[in-house]
């Protein structure tokens, strides 16, 4: 029995810190598949993610060093690592979400305005209802993201998230905190430049409606006032599509966390 159990002690030994390096890898790749956007959605079956977060791992494995990982370890030390290397993981994810959040808030924004605020389609992705722009919006971001090889900047920023973030190192909870602070920030902002065209032709409407109702009073404003909004809706984001792109490509590089983007 003893000359059967010293190879398997031995195994467990030396595999050890190889077997606890895949799982805090796998950790943080799960948490980005999760957290993503596209894969992170509804339509994804759960499968699906764990074998794209198992690819992921297994090519991410080899860049890990795990010399000065693991040196007396204990199994608590391991979970609370795992569950560190998922939280930085998910927020990977969350800053490629941040575009998209942004797109969305953007289309309410411009619903609100225009008036079209009650009109709701389902929405896959979050098994909810959506607005007509926002769904409109968010398809446009979903297109420029794999057309502007997003998933590969995705797997791009993994790898250098472990140059900025070693594998089971400590004091990242604070730079991570300030990054979703950031990050949440920009959601807002973002939204504010993309729906600025729109919003602000629609504002100039308005103005103009004001005075053509105080220069002919007879005309009953009212009654044409939704149909020029639409129409001069659907005109100002037919010219503010290739602005939008272009914002899109330019920033979505430095919102995943990759240096450079589209000039």
């Amino acid at each position: 029995m003893r000359t059967l159990m010293a190879p398997l002690t031995h195994l467990i030994n030396t595999g050890w810190p190889e077997a606890v390096t895949f799982v805090l890898v796998f950790g943080r790749a799960g948490g980005l598949i999760i957290s993503a956007p596209f894969w992170g959605s509804r339509v994804v079956p759960v499968v699906v993610r764990v074998w794209i977060a198992i690819l992921l791992t297994i090519a991410t494995y080899p860049m890990v060093r795990a010399a000065a990982l693991i040196s007396g370890i204990t199994i608590i030390a391991v979970f609370f690592a795992f569950v560190g290397e998922t939280l930085l993981g998910l927020v990977l994810g969350w800053l490629a979400q941040v575009m998209f959040s942004a797109m969305r808030l953007a289309g309410q924004e411009i619903e609100l305005k225009s008036g079209l605020g009650l009109i709701q389609l389902v929405d896959p992705n979050d098994g909810g209802q959506s607005g007509l722009f926002s769904t409109l919006f968010e398809l446009l971001a979903g297109l420029l993201f794999f057309a502007l090889d997003g998933h590969h900047l995705l797997v791009q920023a993994l790898w250098s998230s472990y140059n900025v973030f070693p594998l089971a190192g400590d004091g990242f909870a604070t730079r991570l905190l300030e990054g979703l602070v950031s990050s949440a920030g920009e959601v807002f902002t973002i939204a504010l430049r993309v729906s600025a065209p729109v919003v602000m032709g629609l504002l100039l409407s308005d103005i103009i409606l004001g005075l053509i109702s105080r220069a002919i009073p007879q005309m009953n404003v009212f009654m044409v006032a939704q149909p020029v909004q639409f129409g001069l809706t659907l005109l100002l984001l037919f010219l503010a599509v290739p602005a939008f792109v272009w914002f899109f490509a330019r920033y979505m590089p430095s919102m995943i966390g990759v240096p450079g983007g589209v000039g």
